[in-house]
This record gives C-alpha cells, sequence and structure tokens, in this order.
C-alpha cells in the first residue's frame, strides 16, 4: 500500500449508479480513465465476470497501487493497466487495439493525494508546494497573462509558479482557477513575499494569503487559501484543458450505442462537460442518456464524504 494507508483512505463513489447507466452488455470493453486505486473497475470486473477494462492512471505511485490491488483480485487477463493521461486517450486505444463499448471518468483528486502524497495538495500539512499529479513530466510556463496551456501532460512545480510567474499571469491563475475574488491582492503579496525569500512550503504560503485577505475572509465556513490553492494545482495540472482534451477523444473512440460517463467535483470541470456534451448533442455524435446531473443518494454522502460534491452526467454515442 502507498505509504501504508492508500485503498483505506479513498472510498469510490457513485458505484451502483456507474453500472446502472454504463449499462454494459456482456463482453463488453470498458475504459476507466481515471482508475485512481482501481475501485470502480473493481466492481465492475466482479459484477460482470466477461467484460475487459482498460484503465489509466496519469499518477504513478496510484498506478502501482493499482496495479498491485487488482493483481490480488487474479483478475490480471481481463485488465489492461496503463500509467499514461487520458489526454493521450486515442493513441492509447490504438496502441492497445482496444475499442471501448463505454468509458468512465473519475475527475479530480484521490484522497491519497491530499493525505499521504507529500507534494503540497492541502494547506493542512506543511509540505514542498509541488501539486503535480505526475512529477516526472515538466512544461514551459505561460506568458503575459495568457492562460493558454500545453497540449503535452507536462507540468512544473506550484512553487515554480508561485515564486516566478509574473503578476498578471498570477492574478489570471488565481481568478480564472480559483474564482477568487482577491486575486489582485494575493498576487501582490506574493510578489513582495518572495523578494525576500522563496515561498517553498504550504504554509509559507497560506501565511502570504492570511496577510493579503481581509480579516472577514478569514472567518468564512471555507477556508481563505482554498480556492489559491484549487487554483495553482488546475495550473499546474493543465486540468481544465485536459478534462475537454479527454471528453473529445472518448467520444471519438467510442462505438456505437456505447456510453460515456463522467464524475465531476468542482465547477469549473462540471461545466466543461456540461457545454461538451450539449455541443456534440448539437452535432448529433451523442445523445443524452439523462438530462441533467446524478447525484449520490443520501445514505452514500452520510458514509463517504468525498460523495457530497459529485455530478455524474452521461451521454452515449449515436
Amino acid at each position: 500500500m502507498i505509504n501504508g494507508n492508500y485503498v483505506a483512505i479513498h472510498k469510490p463513489v457513485l458505484v451502483k449508479e456507474i453500472i446502472e447507466y454504463l449499462a454494459i452488455k456482456p463482453g463488453a470493453k470498458i475504459i476507466d480513465a481515471t482508475i485512481n486505486g482501481g475501485g470502480h473497475t473493481s466492481a465492475l470486473l466482479q459484477k460482470y465476470p466477461d467484460i475487459k477494462i482498460l484503465g489509466i492512471e496519469w499518477d504513478p505511485k496510484i498506478f502501482e497501487e493499482a496495479v498491485k490491488k487488482l493483481k490480488s483480485l487474479k483478475v490480471e487477463d481481463r485488465v489492461i493497466l496503463v500509467n499514461d493521461s487520458y489526454v493521450n486517450l486515442k493513441n492509447i486505444v490504438e496502441k492497445h487495439d482496444f475499442h471501448p463499448d463505454g468509458i468512465l471518468f473519475d475527475l479530480g483528486l484521490s484522497a491519497w493525494h491530499y493525505e499521504k502524497s507529500g507534494r503540497g495538495f492541502s494547506f493542512k500539512r506543511n509540505e514542498i508546494l509541488d501539486m503535480r499529479f505526475n512529477p516526472s513530466t515538466h512544461s514551459t510556463k505561460p506568458q503575459g497573462g495568457e492562460l493558454v496551456e500545453s497540449t503535452s501532460s507536462g507540468q512544473v512545480p506550484a512553487a515554480e509558479i508561485v515564486n516566478t510567474y509574473n503578476r498578471e499571469d498570477l492574478e489570471a491563475i488565481f481568478k480564472e482557477y480559483g474564482e477568487e475574488q482577491f486575486y489582485s491582492r494575493i498576487a501582490d503579496a506574493i510578489i513582495r513575499a518572495r523578494k525576500l525569500k522563496p515561498i517553498i512550503k504550504t504554509w509559507e504560503l497560506v501565511k502570504v494569503i492570511g496577510e493579503a485577505v481581509p480579516e472577514w475572509y478569514k472567518h468564512k465556513k471555507i477556508h481563505f487559501a482554498t480556492k489559491t490553492f484549487q487554483a495553482l494545482r488546475i495550473a499546474v495540472n493543465h486540468e481544465l484543458e485536459n478534462v475537454e482534451k479527454g471528453m473529445r477523444e472518448a467520444i471519438e473512440v467510442l462505438g456505437p450505442g456505447g456510453r460515456l460517463v463522467v464524475i465531476s467535483f468542482q465547477g469549473l470541470e462540471d461545466k466543461i462537460v456540461k457545454n461538451m456534451f450539449r455541443e456534440k448533442v448539437k452535432e448529433d455524435k451523442v445523445k443524452f442518456v439523462v438530462k441533467g446531473t446524478i447525484r449520490p443518494s443520501w445514505e452514500e454522502t452520510k458514509t463517504n464524504v468525498r460523495a457530497r460534491s459529485a455530478k455524474m452526467k452521461v451521454v452515449e454515442k449515436v
């Protein structure tokens, strides 16, 4: 297990609903584009003993755990695991000659990223500001406030963004990706603070943010650093661009009648999925299985905190 406790802290959401809405037929081929710890894949393999699954996971540590978990279930002959990003979905499908009848995306972070990764995703722990899902990849930074992200899966650490991006770039990130109302004040505070010494760890950044925002802002239900940390994580991992590219490739590679199920956890991702589905419905590429959002049951939200913000949407390839 990763850091001794990965499986215990991550619980897959909407499993019952995924099984229902994927509408899997005998012998189907399914892609789990965000396999994480293998929770959804394990449930599908146990429910349907004759299906095959291709699982994709970008984070190398989580990928290792997924491999171990699925090996323990003795299902190697029914699973292909790939350590890659779903932005390369079309190439992965062609490389493995795996043409899917259904595709699942479970977007967002794993609990492991917050609790055990040591990469600075959470302001509750004093860790290096990294935030990369795959620390082995790298890319160049944007210029002049333009949030035009690389089409590669490359990432720069959050500390590099905080310590090297200009004010215009920082403001754009905090405003667009964090929807942070004090984006300008926080960017100014970062510029001032890093002139004295680099901002390397999470609590150093939290201190800078705390000095930038009004006192009343620190007493809201949502922690005052939440939106800034979200914005940095999205920028580091090109999350919004990747979601859009992944959805387009998924719709392209799906077979006729195949279903695409997407679970999102934050509003910016959900908006991209919603707009993408509407666009493809107008183009007669897909049709809605459910017009709207499927939410977890009350019973599930009581036992799984992560489920509370989950939103699921489903379309079928025409």
